[in-house]
């Protein structure tokens, strides 16, 4: 079996068989086509100097990371990030504890306190 390279760049390998004397087969096997899925997206923006940099989540297509560099002369400034809907929301209930919160929740803990004092020991 000849071995040979399609124009794309595949490997196809041929083969010839002979049917009868007036027909010949010739068949051509190809590896299949690798799939290819879009994972970064590069913008730059040579007026501005910017570059925005998109990284996708290859199953659904959803930018999951957006990274806006300035490209002032010769350094790379990253100017800002905006990340994956799930590291906001995680980053969201981190940062949820403020102090108007963890007063509230001492005022229910004296209420709670207050209440069986009264149940138990009155």
């Amino acid at each position: 079996m000849p071995e040979f390279i399609l124009e794309d760049g595949r490997k196809a390998e041929s083969q010839e068989s002979v049917v009868d004397a007036l027909t010949k087969v010739t068949e051509v096997f190809v590896e299949p086509k690798p799939e290819k899925k879009l994972s970064k997206r590069i913008t730059e923006k040579l007026c501005v100097c910017e570059r925005h940099i998109e990284v996708l989540d290859e199953a659904t297509g959803q930018v999951l990371e957006t990274i806006v560099e300035k490209l002032c002369g010769e350094e790379v400034q990253s100017q800002g990030v905006v990340k994956s809907p799930r590291s906001l929301i995680e980053e969201k209930l981190a940062s949820s504890m403020d102090p108007k919160k963890w007063i509230f929740l001492g005022v229910i803990a004296a209420q709670v306190l207050v209440l069986a004092y009264v149940l138990f020991f009155m």
